[in-house]
């Protein structure tokens, strides 16, 4: 086990990205619940120590691709950290531009999630369809 010895070794990351997942997908369309966008405060103790210095949550929450940033404003300026994430959001469109034009390449897994495929059997698929 080199490989883990070798991970633990490494200094802890400063800088968490976390996917939450959707959640619209949480709560049935009849639910008496909904999620709110309201402040809700703080969401841990103020006492607490930080694993990291920032933290990145992205989730999809009304059919949209949210993010939310977590720092200290102790260690951080507002500014700096809405510049830091206008330039995040900027790549990921950049990204997305991209991997939506003709030269991309070929398709991956992601591009079909319902299907359930490995990236050898889409290339399987693909190539049937080209024939």
């Amino acid at each position: 086990m080199q490989v883990a010895a070798n991970l633990r070794a490494l200094p802890q990351a400063e800088v968490s990205f976390n996917y939450l997942g959707q959640f619209d997908q949480v709560l049935p369309e009849p639910s008496p619940f909904r999620l709110v966008w309201e402040p809700v405060g703080p969401t841990r103790s103020l006492r607490g120590t930080r694993t990291y210095l920032l933290e990145v949550l992205g989730f999809v929450a009304g059919g949209r691709l949210r993010w939310q940033w977590v720092y200290s404003e102790n260690v951080h300026r507002r500014a700096t950290i809405e510049r830091l994430a206008d330039s995040f959001v900027e790549v990921l469109r950049t990204l997305m531009t991209h991997r939506q034009s003709p030269e991309a390449g070929e398709y991956t897994p992601a591009d079909f999630p319902l299907l359930k495929l490995n990236q050898q059997k889409l290339d399987q698929l693909m190539a049937k369809i080209r024939k």
